[in-house]
């Protein structure tokens, strides 16, 4: 906890929150032992998505919480990746929702009981402890119901980690564990003996859930008939208690049209519509012309100076390489080629090759522009800036592309309308109809391209935005070069945007996945992946982050914070 202690839980920034919630997840992967796994907005999340992980003690409230407790959630979710088999656990799920409820809390404890570092079982104690204060704090314990969950976690945590429930809260329960005692009682020593089998241990948790949710039911069907003020304002407080989510354990939903697409945890609906473009078959060749001159005259009205920018990047593109080359010296690496000059001039040393040092090029940038409608009075000044960023880039010897990611249609299109014909199901994921745009391939020189710039200028391509798979669409597109050093430049203000697929799932959707997509490029680490933000603070998403005014776009300083963030990944 040492490097975390800097940040206390009062009056974080958005920034620090960041932060606090990277090194939680460099945590999360070094005590799972999973690599794969990052935290998004405290929740573990993998290539298929959100892991389901249930038990109410998981989830302290980030903004709210003190350090010791998030440390203490995020080692309880490690262990519960380490020691739990995902498919077992959702194969041996009950149907109905307590008994669920009370075979993630007894999974959860199973997992907990099998920590051996001290540290680790300290931050897990701590944790249970806030969790228990906050329960009672909420008075959820003042019914029949809710003291009967407090009591059974209790006792059957106590069993597992052999930790001893403290007197008072021993106190609290006495008449409730009396009562339970029968149903608890029997259940116990088989939990304890199956903690390191997770299949026998689930078929144990089972029957005893299934037990006490028979109580539960009696209680709720009691409780139901009393009138009593005190009673109804507690127990609306009960669905805290059963906080879980049950959409995760859910199947992927299906499409018998056969149309809906599941990769990694993120859907598609239907991909017949999306298409991949190149600028100039959808801008007339006059009005890429047209905007051309429009970027050279705002290029011009701010003046950005080309060669320092060449200076700034000529170090950390060009690679050094020993290289064997004909000079006049008596000794090196005979030359076969001339060994005819050993008898037409002995005395020429030139037959040998010498030793020394030449500067090649092995570099590619990929520059991705958001083309979504907030992004449209920007268009300009963004010309300016890539016209004097691409050219220093050009002058090295770098490989360059501009692309641009954006939808065919406004609130979904084609996709939507035939979502609703199917008659709107649940969770359809994506529903809009992705556009890709190539402004300057890889193997077009900047030379005859550099009219094309001029097509970003054209207002019609600027609909919403599916940041995710536009990142994934240029990293393809990236690696396909193979270049030694490799870096794409994320340009957008702000975070994934589309109206239908926002109303149809959940309003995160988007955004989760260009959090899973950036985190995998980041364990990656073979590109560089840089988010540039207008007006908006990009390092929340992206490892290397520069935010810009909207106003400065363009100007010598935007120019030299993007040059000065691919220096800082090129050398790497």
């Amino acid at each position: 906890m040492a490097e975390l202690g800097s940040l206390s839980s009062e009056g974080r920034s958005h920034r620090e929150e960041a932060m606090l919630e990277r090194r939680l997840a460099s945590v999360f992967r070094a005590l799972s032992g999973d690599p794969r796994v990052d935290l998004w907005a405290h929740r573990p999340v993998d290539s298929r998505g959100m892991l389901p992980m249930n038990a109410p003690h998981l989830y302290p409230n980030p903004r709210t919480a003190g350090l010791d407790s998030l440390r203490g959630a995020t080692d309880a979710m490690a262990m519960r990746r380490r020691f739990s088999d995902l498919e077992v656990h959702r194969a041996l799920l009950p149907d109905a929702r307590e008994e669920r409820l009370l075979v993630e809390i007894l999974e959860q404890c199973r997992c907990e009981s099998l920590v051996v570092q001290s540290g680790v079982r300290a931050n897990l104690s701590l944790r249970h402890a806030v969790w228990r204060s906050e329960y009672l704090r909420s008075r959820l314990h003042e019914t029949h119901l809710g003291m009967l969950l407090f009591t059974v976690i209790l006792i059957t945590r106590a069993a597992l980690t052999r930790e001893p429930i403290t007197p008072v809260e021993s106190d609290l329960i006495e008449e409730a564990r009396f009562e339970l005692s029968a149903d608890l009682g029997p259940f116990l020593p088989s939990l304890k003996a199956t903690c390191h089998d997770q299949y026998a241990f689930a078929k144990v948790a089972r029957d005893l859930a299934r037990t006490i949710a028979g109580r539960i039911t009696a209680l709720e069907d009691r409780e139901s008939t009393r009138t009593g003020a005190r009673e109804r304002r507690v127990s609306a407080n009960l669905p805290l208690v059963f906080d879980v989510s049950e959409e995760l354990f859910a199947p992927a939903p299906d499409s018998r049209s056969g149309r809906l697409h599941v990769a990694h945890g993120y859907r598609i609906w239907d991909t017949s519509f999306d298409r991949t473009s190149h600028i100039t078959d959808l801008v007339r060749a006059e009005s890429l012309r047209s905007g051309r001159r429009t970027i050279a005259e705002e290029a011009a009205r701010l003046a950005v100076p080309l060669a320092p920018v060449v200076t700034r990047l000529h170090s950390v593109i060009d690679d050094v390489t020993d290289v064997h080359e004909a000079v006049a010296a008596d000794e090196g690496i005979l030359d076969s080629s001339r060994l005819t000059r050993l008898l037409t001039s002995p005395g020429d040393p030139r037959v040998f090759r010498g030793r020394s040092q030449r500067a090649e090029t092995d570099c590619a940038v990929t520059f991705l522009l958001d083309l979504s409608g907030s992004m449209k009075p920007h268009s300009a000044r963004l010309g300016a800036l890539l016209d004097v960023i691409v050219t220093a880039l050009d002058r090295l010897d770098v490989s360059t592309e501009i692309l641009g990611f954006t939808t065919n249609a406004w609130s979904g299109g084609r996709l939507r309308r035939d979502w609703k014909k199917a008659g709107s199901p649940a969770g359809p994921g994506r529903l809009n109809e992705v556009h890709h745009i190539v402004v300057k391939a890889a193997h077009s020189s900047w030379r005859r391209s550099r009219t094309h710039l001029g097509g970003i200028l054209k207002t019609s391509l600027f609909r919403e935005g599916i940041d995710a798979e536009g990142l994934r669409w240029a990293v393809d597109r990236l690696r396909s070069q193979q270049a030694a050093k490799s870096a794409v430049i994320v340009i957008s203000d702000g975070l994934p945007a589309d109206s239908a697929t926002g109303e149809a799932n959940d309003e995160h959707f988007l955004a989760r996945d260009l959090e899973a997509t950036v985190a995998r490029l980041r364990r990656a680490s073979d590109i560089g992946v840089i988010g540039v933000g207008v007006g908006t603070d990009p390092s929340l998403i992206y490892p290397v982050g520069v935010e810009v005014d909207p106003e400065d776009v363009g100007n010598a300083a935007s120019v030299r914070a993007v040059v000065d963030a691919l220096r800082s990944v090129l050398s790497r």
